[in-house]
């Protein structure tokens, strides 16, 4: 049920305010911290399933997170559709993938890592974004190789030492974004999805039961520091159409 609504009066109420990054339209990109004091009111924006969700965290700091990105996120998506934050309801797609109930002109995608999150809003279609803080990741190389295809490997390998870390970290943001822009999750393994270890904004296909998807995706710098990607799906096959690679 849509209720009046102030959207500039809920986003000052925020924590910490969003900064919105740039991107080109209708695809919207913002930062959020998640450092600053969590409120009453975030915790008030929060579903049963949410609240649920922030109990399992067996750490303070990271339930505090949790309650600060998705406070921040129901904050966004209640500005982009004109519905007071409390009142959005969300379901999940097949593996998990969460969509606003009765609200088809909206896709979202929400990441979090650390003290820092991305939300990216679309008017339509399928997103996906992923966010990862550099110098925190152990084993990169035993990494590349489990994570990396054939070809990505070769550039990685490519790649001096010093800038493996962000060599590697392009190409998992990257998978990461097209497989939550798909909605399958880990269902694909990354290693099938080729995205590249350069910083190029790319064209990708995933082979899917039902055929092949081709995304967009982009690798972008939110903040010194960090690493993250965006994708768009373009192409989803149609029902019954059969895989035209058994691997990509």
């Amino acid at each position: 049920m849509r209720r009046p609504h102030n959207a500039r009066s809920t986003i000052r109420t925020m924590s910490c305010a969003p900064i919105r990054l740039p991107a080109p339209p209708p695809l919207a990109l913002w930062r959020l911290s998640l450092a600053g004091e969590v409120s009453d009111r975030d915790r008030a924006l929060l579903d049963d399933d949410e609240r649920a969700r922030a109990a399992r965290f067996v750490f303070e700091r990271d339930r505090l997170r949790f309650i600060a990105a998705h406070a921040g996120l129901r904050r966004l998506l209640g500005e982009r559709v004109g519905v007071d934050p409390a009142a959005l309801c969300f379901e999940s797609g097949e593996f998990g993938k969460p969509r606003l109930r009765d609200e088809a002109g909206c896709a979202f995608s929400l990441s979090h890592s650390g003290d820092e999150a991305l939300v990216a809003l679309h008017d339509s279609g399928d997103i996906g974004v992923d966010l990862e803080a550099l110098g925190s990741t152990r084993d990169i190389e035993g990494l590349a190789r489990h994570c990396l295809t054939q070809a990505e490997l070769v550039g990685f390998d490519a790649t001096p030492e010093a800038e493996r870390e962000l060599a590697f970290l392009r190409a998992w943001t990257r998978k990461e974004a097209c497989l939550k822009a798909l909605g399958s999750g880990l269902q694909i393994a990354p290693s099938t999805v080729e995205t590249g270890v350069d910083a190029a904004d790319r064209r990708v296909r995933v082979d899917m039961p039902g055929g092949v998807c081709e995304l967009e995706v982009r690798t972008l710098v939110p903040m010194p520091g960090w690493i993250a990607a965006v994708a768009t799906l373009n192409v989803r096959p149609k029902e019954g159409m059969a895989a035209l690679h058994p691997t990509l």
